[in-house]
């Protein structure tokens, strides 16, 4: 896969996003739905509709290769 752009851009290092300025806009807004709920919604989503679970095993093998490579990059 030739993802090279996408990925040497913003998601090249790891960071941490700053919500002040939404925060001025909306400062009422408060995240109600905890990460496991949603990890749920997602779960379900996929669940309901068979088209949705249709697995691409090229891209499968790339993020197998891409978890491997990081596995070996991180033992240094």
């Amino acid at each position: 896969a030739d993802w090279g752009v996408g990925l040497v851009g913003d998601k090249a290092h790891s960071v941490l996003f700053d919500n002040t300025k939404i925060k001025r806009f909306v400062p009422d807004f408060v995240c109600t739905v905890p990460f496991g709920r949603g990890a749920e919604e997602v779960m379900a989503w996929f669940d309901a509709d068979p088209s949705r679970q249709v697995i691409d095993p090229g891209f499968e093998r790339a993020m197998d290769e891409i978890v491997e490579a990081m596995g070996r990059a991180n033992r240094g």
